[in-house]
């Protein structure tokens, strides 16, 4: 059926990169898609979704999501940032370009900003984030029913990691987005943390929270 005016476009629902591989292949994908791509992956995690989900009704559950949820889609998109997945109470969203380290990193200050006056009449508010760039592979999973376009590496697991550290109102990030910064924004922004140990990897990593 053709859409109509009530209908969202299907670009509301699907990253850019998804429809950009879309238009490429004019729609005829392989089985098997795997592309390489320095980006700067970031993940957001809403604190305290569960014991919220359980004490107030669903209705008012939503609309606190959706809130949040739409806040931080806003600022990204505003950053040049693209959303790839929204992951229940948060998102996983990514930058690409020369800049993309500085952009990432205005926008979750601009986020930390907006969300932290708001936090004492709303607890959809209590996000953490999480940043770490380098290479990472965009691949296609899933069957002929269902497939879906899905960022893969060490990069996206530590962006992960670093997420679930953090505590709500804080942004943890990695040499890697530090180093890419200009030296002002790095003194200014950025304090170091130490170095953390993280599951499955041998080595620590050095670790910075950005001020807002």
């Amino acid at each position: 059926m053709p859409a109509t005016g009530n209908k969202p476009p299907i670009q509301m629902f699907l990253p850019p990169e998804t429809l950009a591989m879309l238009a490429s292949f004019q729609g005829e994908l392989p089985d098997r898609l795997v592309l390489k791509q320095d980006m700067l992956v970031l993940f957001s995690d809403m604190r305290g979704f569960t014991e919220l989900s359980e004490r107030m009704p669903a209705e008012e559950v939503y609309r606190l999501l959706h809130a949040s949820m739409e806040l931080q889609a806003r600022f990204v998109h505003r950053y040049g940032g693209s959303i790839n997945k929204f992951l229940g109470d948060g998102l996983l969203a990514c930058f690409s370009g020369e800049d993309k380290a500085l952009r990432a990193v205005r926008c979750v200050r601009a986020l930390l900003r907006a969300l932290t006056p708001r936090a004492g009449r709303d607890a959809a508010c209590r996000v953490g984030f999480g940043m770490h760039s380098g290479q990472v592979l965009f691949g296609i999973i899933g069957d002929d029913a269902r497939r879906e376009f899905a960022l893969i590496g060490d990069v996206v697991n530590t962006a992960a990691r670093l997420c679930g550290l953090a505590r709500p109102f804080q942004a943890l990030t990695t040499a890697a987005v530090f180093q890419a910064l200009p030296e002002d924004v790095r003194c200014a922004y950025l304090r170091p943390q130490g170095k953390t140990a993280f599951r499955g990897k041998k080595e620590r990593m050095d670790v910075y929270s950005l001020v807002p």
